[in-house]
């Protein structure tokens, strides 16, 4: 890591220590939420930005994950046990769906998780030991090593602490081996199974790993809202993420974070001054995805290949856009806080 990314993370960390002190606790809640937002929106792209896997059922494991908090919750288990309970029922749940999905990809396999999404979310509603229609509600952390998370500043720190360990999880997903050969499956699939690559393997493992972090995210979740309903296992819920993802640019490690922050604002904000707050964020994710293909984080980017478009000439080096959402990503930024998840192919690399 550079000077300069270590410098921001330090900055992250103050600031994440001190931020109760600045917001108040009125507004805790909204940013407990936002980080917990964040961790899921990163475990989304794990699928979408490294994998190449179009999911539209991520919501299930979310979902469940915060069932299974809620559920032990009332035997006073403690805190971290139950969290690692939800990334296991998570992962668990995921890698299910990945073999009943084994022989599907693309579009079908999108479809076939929005419908075991839907099927557990319809499941979940009818159970009366899981709280029905109604859910599971009051639902709150006990006591850790003396530490009362009935306080909001408490609070936050263990979502914080959470969500920086699964995304610290994610980031050196992405920088392993495995991660680089996700990116080769997701650049051609068909030249890496023909070098040796067990293709739906990858992706299975890969399938399971992003359920464990929305598992995570969905069990911090619940010990924030204090009430678990089916609506978080609802399709609508795996949209979210994906919405954040294009927002803050899907071929960025940070994009994820960046999206998650900027939604939760917008939506925290025209929730409270307009019914009409969906139309807004349509109009949002249209305005991003005609001008910023690549989300918010290409800004630098974008506006270095315009000062620079007379010198390359009209067409400008090849870059790849939001066509490839699900297959090829977006142009490289500068610095390491927008590190994208493939470095721009060489020239050689490219004729080989």
């Amino acid at each position: 890591m550079t000077r300069r990314g270590v410098a921001g993370l330090v900055a992250l960390v103050v600031l994440a220590v001190v931020w109760p002190q600045i917001i108040g606790s009125g507004q805790l809640f909204f940013w407990d939420t936002a980080v917990i937002a964040v961790l899921f929106a990163t475990s989304v792209n794990l699928l979408f930005g490294s994998a190449g896997i179009p999911s539209f059922g991520q919501a299930a494991f979310y979902g469940v994950g915060a069932y299974a908090v809620a559920k032990v919750a009332g035997h006073a288990w403690p805190v971290p046990a139950a969290l690692v309970l939800a990334v296991v029922v998570g992962g668990v749940v995921a890698f299910a769906t990945s073999l009943l999905t084994w022989r599907t990809a693309g579009l079908a396999f999108a479809m076939l998780t929005l419908a075991i999404a839907q099927a557990l979310y319809t499941l979940v509603e009818k159970v009366n030991w899981l709280g029905g229609y109604n859910g599971l509600p009051g639902i709150t952390a006990p006591s850790l090593w003396g530490i009362n998370f009935f306080n909001q500043a408490n609070l936050w720190y263990l979502d914080v602490v959470w969500v920086a360990l699964g995304l610290l999880a994610f980031w050196r997903i992405r920088r392993s081996p495995f991660g680089h050969t996700l990116n080769a499956i997701r650049q051609d699939p068909r030249r890496a199974a023909f070098l040796g690559v067990n293709v739906r393997a990858y992706r299975a493992v890969a399938f399971t790993l992003a359920g464990c972090g929305a598992g995570l995210a969905g069990g911090l979740f619940a010990y924030t809202n204090q009430i678990v309903s089916p609506a978080s296992l609802y399709w609508t819920e795996s949209a979210t993420p994906i919405i954040m993802l294009l927002l803050g640019g899907i071929s960025y490690f940070w994009g994820p974070a960046v999206g998650a922050i900027l939604l939760s604002a917008l939506l925290n904000y025209l929730d409270q001054v307009t019914t009409s707050y969906l139309f807004y964020i349509g109009i949002l994710l249209l305005v991003v995805l005609l001008l910023l293909p690549q989300g918010i984080l290409s800004v630098p980017a974008t506006l270095q290949r315009l000062l620079h478009r007379n010198r390359d000439g009209p067409l400008g080096p090849r870059r790849r856009g939001l066509a490839d959402a699900v297959g090829g990503l977006g142009p490289e930024p500068p610095g390491d806080l927008a590190t994208p998840l493939v470095p721009e192919p060489t020239d050689s690399a490219s004729t080989s």
